[in-house]
């Protein structure tokens, strides 16, 4: 009694609907799979808040405060081929915060630097919080965002001023 209830093909949508699952499933797995056949374009990240202050026990924490410790992040990186490239700060919603490199050419295989003031493209120090790393590479048509966090203590100043 209940089959005479039931719409006129309802009993074909469930394997139609497995059907379609077991494809999409099957076109993610090979993305996935391509993808991690891709080279690392990036690699040897590393993050380090520089200042004639005294050792930093927290590297990728720096506070931008003009007090001469800990107020400049080096962004030190390698590239794997060659590309020109934009290098920006974004926040937690990948929003841009500062402009690094603008169509910088970064060779191969070289480590490369970039310095971070702790401003923004604005000429303020943002808020405190985690920033992140997007590079964006021309040629090969790729916005990535390196691993880990910077992260911004807006401190006001302590101690004697730079000289």
């Amino acid at each position: 009694m209940a089959d005479s209830a039931r719409p006129a093909g309802a009993g074909r949508l469930a394997p139609l609907a497995i059907g379609l699952l077991v494809v999409a499933t099957v076109v993610a797995f090979g993305v996935s799979q391509r993808l991690k056949r891709e080279p690392l374009v990036v690699d040897r990240v590393e993050y380090r808040a520089t200042g004639s202050g005294t050792d930093n026990p927290q590297p990728t924490v720096f506070s931008p405060n003009g007090d001469c410790r800990h107020d400049r992040m080096v962004i030190r990186f390698r590239t794997t081929r060659s590309d020109v490239a934009d290098v920006e700060i974004v926040d937690l919603d990948d929003r841009p915060v500062r402009t690094l490199a603008e169509q910088r050419f970064f060779k191969r295989y070289r480590e490369h630097r970039l310095v971070w003031d702790g401003k923004t493209d604005q000429g303020t120090v943002p808020p405190t919080g985690r920033y992140g790393v997007r590079i964006t590479l021309d040629e090969l048509d790729r916005s990535f965002r390196l691993p880990g966090w910077i992260r911004v203590h807006d401190f006001d100043p302590e101690g004697t001023a730079c000289r």
